[in-house]
């Protein structure tokens, strides 16, 4: 039997040969190497007709043109990346050079770790200064694209109708007419929980912004009248909404130009909640960033300015089926079956410089005792 001064001499062995093992693997060989490292989600610019074809005109060609060696490191969402970003940091570790897709939410996160640089891309100009604005106008995260979150349905089993001056309020009301049976809005909706989906996190914003700017009440109340499908992700609630088992997907307002480009049918459509006359709804605006003490920086600012350029703007509407960022940019025709969000009134100017960050934390817990209280 081994003593436990053998057994601990063994540990300290296995634990100081993993730290060197994960020191190889996670830091550059050199600073001056011609390589960047990007952390990103699995599906960006993953889209459109050729996914592989888009990233090689992204990717590939910055290789090409530059000489520099990309390395894009994907995770399940631009959460994920961050909290491993963050890690890493803490942790002294240096290894990625570029986050892609910090949202208006993740950003104050970023920023509070200390683990962002500030970087003004050389086409600062072309970007929309109202998103700059918006996102992070300290210049630590600058903005690629946007969208709107909202309420797609399938007309096959919703009417127009029924989708038409909706309110949160008689979105838990309204019923309509599926297979003989009167259901009401709400318990045909599949939504995704604000925990782990920037798409529910935006659904859930949305809703108490609107809640306290028209003073409806206390924001849960929605949640204990309604009875909405919460699942993990915006891939869960996809699924079911495709396979028919629910007809109210929270998603975005391009979804309708989606449909359009890939099966060339007018069946999907998106509504927004209406309030004093005017759609109302919750924008996404997503960011790339430098980190700090990146090992190959001059390379990774290079990346950034080419990533906010026309070149690749022009990829982002069919592949990432958002708005871009650059106003030089062009919008495929396809795009005048999607919500335009200069059309649209923001939930996001309801809150307070501050106000979400401060009490973001508060508010979900706050969702997740309403949730489970009703289960």
């Amino acid at each position: 039997m081994k003593t436990w001064q053998a057994t601990l001499a063994t540990i300290i062995v296995i634990a100081v040969i993993a730290t060197a093992a994960y020191a190889v693997y996670y830091t550059p060989k050199s600073t001056g190497e011609k390589k960047i490292v990007i952390y990103t989600y699995e599906s960006l610019l993953g889209w459109g007709k050729n996914p592989n074809e888009t990233w090689d005109k992204v990717f590939g060609e910055f290789e090409r043109t530059t000489g520099v060696k990309v390395e894009v490191v994907k995770f399940d969402d631009a959460g994920t990346a961050l909290t491993k970003a963050i890690e890493e940091y803490k942790a002294g570790r240096h290894y990625a050079d570029i986050i892609i897709g910090i949202d208006n939410i993740l950003v104050s996160k970023a920023k509070k770790a200390g683990i962002l640089e500030k970087y003004t891309p050389g086409n600062i100009n072309e970007i929309n200064k109202k998103l700059i604005e918006a996102l992070d106008p300290e210049g630590y995260v600058t903005p690629y694209d946007y969208g709107l979150i909202a309420l797609v349905y399938d007309t096959k089993y919703i009417p127009e109708q029924a989708m038409t001056n909706l309110t949160f309020q008689n979105l838990l009301t309204r019923t309509v007419n599926i297979n003989g049976k009167q259901v009401k809005l709400v318990n045909t909706l599949v939504t995704e929980d604000p925990r782990k989906s920037s798409t529910g996190l935006g659904f859930l914003l949305w809703q108490i912004a609107v809640y306290k700017h028209y003073h409806l009440g206390n924001w849960t109340t929605w949640w204990i009248k309604g009875n909405p499908k919460v699942v993990g992700s915006w891939g869960d609630a996809y699924d079911l909404f495709d396979k028919g088992k629910y007809h109210i997907v929270v998603s975005y307002g391009t979804d309708p130009a989606y449909s359009m480009y890939f099966y060339n049918t007018t069946r999907y459509k998106a509504a927004l909640v209406e309030y004093n006359g005017k759609p109302v709804a919750w924008l996404q605006i997503e960011g790339i960033a430098l980190l700090k003490d990146a090992p190959h920086k001059k390379y990774a600012e290079k990346f950034i300015d080419w990533f906010l350029s026309k070149q690749v703007q022009d990829l982002i509407p069919l592949n990432n089926w958002m708005y871009p960022a650059n106003i030089k940019a062009k919008l495929p025709d396809v795009y005048k079956y999607a919500i335009d969000p200069s059309n649209v009134e923001l939930a996001n100017l309801y809150f307070a410089k501050g106000e979400v960050q401060s009490n973001l934390e508060q508010w979900l817990n706050q969702w997740f005792e309403t949730i489970s209280t009703k289960s």
